[in-house]
């Protein structure tokens, strides 16, 4: 087994038996003597067995570890054992591994000192935190070779700097996707959407509404359904009212010789093992899959793109089923892990070992046609260069609701900041006063996006009770009031790839409490939310870390390092925040006690 290490910077790069990675990281270090990695306190050791590569290191009996993107747990992540390998992961639930997103990334702090450790591989990974051995953290690659970071900081956020510095810096998401969304699978026809959001905006802004699959023609990306209605008219109603249009693709493309961009994509598809297209079933029936490993492949699809946004002047692209998914017994399960892809240089490798890349090598073609504001279902290490992601296919349920803070925030500490859910939840029953409690746990989320899926209740502000519709309007109310606070944190995303919400230990990694608090969240550095998550609740308690605390709703300021009960609607506490008056004086318009 060949290793061989550079230092660069508080970042120390291993490479095992001249691996090539798919993803080039922002990296240019001084070659090392290996013995450096089994110097270090954690005992780093990597083995070559008959199955790969695995690397493992101590795991102290108080060190945690937080990250690993999108995780079903809570924010520590201690004794689970999960696996990084994109799935469509319909009606989710706490420990359900693996999701939607692969980010094999995480943190440990051990003795109050961080480390990060990221996997540069894209093929299915398991994440081993001291299950089958207590005292041992292990990595599992399936392949003869790999490649690992390892970034030494003194504070989290400067482990999560770094990452940004390697994999990439997010895109600058534009203002207005910040703003309050609505979805439905789906609105339709034409005619209803234009109703729906004139009903939805005498309650509640309306920046953006996204078209499910029904106003394709059978499926078909780039198509409009006849019965869908004229789509000039709906753009044009749209844009009079200030509202943005985002319509749903899939990397799926029926195999129709009458079907133009299956035409013009032939030599861009993935292969079977004999070098024919690759067929498998989607949406639309029989369907080719683009190979966007290929830059060939990446420029014919921004093409597709291009034409597509240019002809209807749509404002942003919807990729879903991008993990990417085929269809097998009506069930959505992963492509054949033998259908094969060409890389530029022309070498040939099996999708098995770049299945977590599909979609951030998607994004980047849908990135590159000139689209400001992609949400993508699915991603990688590199993903938030190109994308926003939401946390797919929830359930309407209470604990569901409770699970996207620990979720998200994860994702957010993994390098991707701009994240948001289905409020609401996606499928099953949702009542009245889960949507509103929905609404106000994620009233700091960066995306904010009520979704459904066909057969669900509707989840609409204008057809719910008074009660929860003014709990609704007092959480929107709420954001908007932050608005300047968050663009000023999506500015930062952007330029130090910091979280725009964050677990408390993300602030406070000295403090024991905040690695096992998985009910609130920080926003930036100044904000403490800690919303109400369970049914009939009128009260809560909250903890606050060390510091100067305010109680915008109460005005009161207090000190934190202990734990009160708030019995506020929307429990938030405030630390020195720029533009405070300005936003004090917006929340005090807020009645917590009225429908305002």
């Amino acid at each position: 087994m060949k290793v061989e290490v550079f230092l660069s910077k508080g970042i120390t790069k291993i490479n095992v038996n001249d691996y090539k990675p798919l993803m080039k990281m922002n990296f240019n270090g001084k070659k090392a003597d290996p013995k450096f990695i089994k110097m270090r306190e954690e005992k780093i050791n990597i083995d070559e067995t008959s199955e790969g590569i695995i690397l493992s290191k101590d795991l102290g009996v108080k060190e945690h570890v937080i990250g690993l993107g999108e995780k079903a747990f809570g924010t520590e992540r201690r004794r689970t054992r999960t696996v990084m390998y994109n799935t469509d992961s319909f009606g989710y639930g706490y420990g359900t591994d693996p999701l939607y997103v692969s980010i094999p990334f995480f943190i440990s702090v051990r003795d109050g000192l961080p480390s990060g450790l990221l996997v540069n591989n894209a093929s299915s990974i398991v994440f081993d935190i001291g299950v089958e051995d207590y005292g041992k953290i292990k990595i599992e690659i399936p392949e003869n070779g790999s490649e690992f970071y390892i970034i030494d900081g003194k504070t989290i956020e400067e482990i999560v700097e770094k990452l940004s510095f390697l994999t990439g810096k997010p895109f600058k998401i534009p203002g207005w996707a910040l703003g309050h969304m609505i979805s439905r699978y789906s609105y339709f026809p034409s005619e209803k959407i234009i109703k729906v959001v004139d009903e939805y905006r005498k309650f509640l802004p309306v920046e953006a509404v996204f078209l499910d699959v029904d106003y394709m023609d059978r499926y078909k990306n780039f198509t409009w359904s006849e019965s869908f209605g004229k789509p000039e008219k709906l753009l044009k109603e749209m844009h009079k009212r200030n509202v943005k249009v985002i319509t749903i693709v899939d990397p799926s493309i029926p195999v129709n010789q009458k079907y133009g961009p299956f035409m013009r994509g032939l030599g861009n598809y993935c292969d079977d093992e004999n070098g024919n297209i690759y067929i498998d079933s989607m949406w639309p029936g029989r369907c080719a899959f683009p190979d966007f490993l290929n830059q060939k492949a990446r420029a014919w699809w921004s093409d597709e793109i291009k034409r597509w946004i240019k002809k209807y002047r749509i404002d942003g692209i919807w990729l879903d089923m991008n993990e990417p998914t085929r269809i097998v017994d009506d069930k959505g399960v992963p492509l054949d892990p033998d259908a094969i892809h060409t890389k530029d240089d022309g070498t040939r490798v099996k999708h098995s070992l770049i299945h977590n890349a599909y979609p951030l090598f998607e994004a980047k073609a849908t990135y590159d046609a000139g689209v400001k504001f992609i949400l993508s279902r699915s991603g990688f290490i590199g993903i938030q260069r190109y994308a926003a992601i939401w946390s797919g296919d929830s359930v309407s349920s209470w604990e569901d609701m409770r699970l996207q803070i620990p979720l998200l925030t994860g994702l957010s500490i993994s390098g991707v900041p701009y994240v948001g859910c289905d409020i609401g939840g996606f499928s099953g029953h949702s009542d009245a006063e889960l949507i509103a409690r929905y609404y106000q746990m994620a009233a700091f989320f960066p995306i904010m996006r009520n979704h459904k899926i066909k057969g669900g209740n509707d989840q609409e502000i204008y057809v719910l009770p008074d009660k929860f519709r003014g709990m609704i309007q007092r959480a929107v109310r709420m954001r908007y009031a932050f608005m300047p606070y968050l663009k000023e944190l999506a500015k930062e995303a952007h330029e130090k790839g910091h979280p725009m919400i964050r677990p408390l230990c993300y602030e406070f990694q000295g403090d024991e409490n905040t690695y096992m608090i998985d009910d609130e969240y920080m926003v930036g550095k100044d904000v403490l939310y800690a919303p109400i998550v369970e049914k009939g609740r009128t009260s809560r308690d909250v903890y606050l870390p060390k510091g100067k605390w305010y109680d915008p709703w109460k005005k009161e300021s207090m000190e934190g390092g202990k734990w009160i009960t708030s019995d506020n609607e929307m429990p938030l506490f405030i630390r020195s925040l720029k533009g405070k008056e300005r936003i004090l004086e917006a929340l005090s318009e807020i009645r917590l006690d009225s429908n305002s």
